[in-house]
């Protein structure tokens, strides 16, 4: 099996403190030490942590902007659903047990300059779309209420901190993260009648 060059392992490395510690804790001399590589080549390879923080919002990004770019205005309410809630178990690129969703909310919440643009752009654009397939089936909605109950469905995809090994597993077994229980919860809370303020 062929090992990983230096920059796959600087992007592991960076990736697990991600996951692990959140994007604050992030530094050249950090990664270095995870990677077991002195950390000069951080700055070799990337330039700039910022640089390195990009590449890995992009590899983290990409298989779930992929799966999100087949939703469409017209699809059947399930098929949206499914679209939209599985690739948010899409594991992290680099880091066993790691979801990329949690790479891109840390970088997203926590991060700063050109990977928190990424991810932000990225999610912009792609909620939009979401909002508008979404819409038609909801019609006792107000834009203003689906765009709340859109923000809580995602927040329950992402769960709780901590999101180092997965989500909770009630006594069931299921985890809180399975798109099977995902998709329920997102059914009833679309459905139900508009909440009063």
């Amino acid at each position: 099996m062929k090992q990983p060059g230096t920059r796959e392992r600087l992007l592991a490395a960076a990736e697990q403190i991600v996951v692990m510690h959140g994007v604050t804790g992030l530094s050249v001399r950090k990664v270095g030490e995870q990677a077991g590589v002195n950390p000069t080549l951080v700055t070799y390879h990337f330039k700039t942590i910022e640089n390195l923080l990009t590449e890995l919002a992009q590899q983290n990004l990409d298989p779930i902007l992929a799966e999100w770019d087949l939703i469409a205005v017209g699809m059947d309410f399930h098929e949206i659903l499914l679209r939209w809630l599985e690739p948010m178990s899409t594991a992290a690129r680099f880091t066993d047990g790691g979801r990329a969703l949690v790479v891109v909310d840390e970088l997203a919440a926590h991060g700063e300059g050109a990977p928190r643009n990424l991810v932000l752009a990225s999610m912009e654009t792609f909620v939009l779309r979401l909002r508008e397939s979404i819409a038609p089936h909801c019609p006792h909605l107000s834009a203003h209420e689906l765009r709340a109950r859109l923000r809580f469905i995602s927040g329950a995809a992402l769960g709780p901190p901590p999101r180092t090994h997965g989500a909770h597993s009630p006594p069931d077994g299921r985890a809180l993260d399975d798109p099977a229980y995902l998709i329920a919860f997102a059914r009833a809370a679309l459905a139900g009648q508009p909440a009063d303020p």
